[in-house]
């Protein structure tokens, strides 16, 4: 039962999403088009972007990146900056999802090499929030924009014109957090 329990705790986020799979069944019953509700072809995309940032994160690409980033910026607050940009930057043209599988790690990466482990989930949560609001600007940014700028319509340059603002008000937004929540210590490389 301490073993069960002890899994439990360290897998915590699967055994509640298996939970939740099984209760569903109860509502959607079993049948043959089971396994067509899954979206292999997205999980297939997904898995192979994961196995290319395994392979960059094996090469030390990332390490090289971080460690040039990090010579570049000055401070915590700076290196920050950096990181939450890239994912709202990147979430415009390869969706929000990839971009935080693509940046996350990398963040991982570099706060590590700074020593600047306590900032992880800080900027992780101001990660995904910048890669959900950079992605609202254009068609490509997420699923949602796509099913409206197809239904609407709408020319590419009307449709970014009309999430402009939104975009600037929302990047103002995200620089704003990272100043105000993350301080101004100086980083420096880990040698290790």
């Amino acid at each position: 039962m301490k073993a069960i329990l002890n899994y439990f705790k360290k897998e915590t986020v699967l055994c509640i999403s298996l939970l939740l799979a099984l209760i569903s069944m109860a509502f959607v019953p079993l049948d043959n088009n089971y396994i067509n509700y899954i979206d292999f072809h997205t999980l297939t995309l997904l898995l192979s972007l994961m196995i290319v940032m395994a392979g960059l994160r094996s090469l030390g690409i990332f390490s090289m990146t971080g460690s040039w980033m990090l010579k570049k910026t000055g401070n915590a607050r700076s290196l920050a900056m950096v990181l939450v940009l890239l994912c709202f930057g990147f979430s415009m043209v390869i969706t929000n999802d990839v971009a935080l599988i693509t940046f996350v790690p990398f963040a991982i990466d570099v706060l590590v090499m700074a020593g600047l482990e306590n900032y992880l989930i800080r900027i992780i949560v101001l990660q995904t929030i910048a890669a959900n609001l950079g992605s609202m600007l254009t068609p490509i940014g997420n699923p949602q924009n796509l099913y409206l700028f197809s239904l609407s319509k709408m020319s590419l340059g009307s449709f970014i014109s009309l999430m402009l603002p939104y975009t600037l008000l929302s990047l103002v937004g995200v620089l704003t957090a990272c100043v105000v929540l993350i301080d101004s210590r100086p980083v420096e490389v880990d040698a290790a």
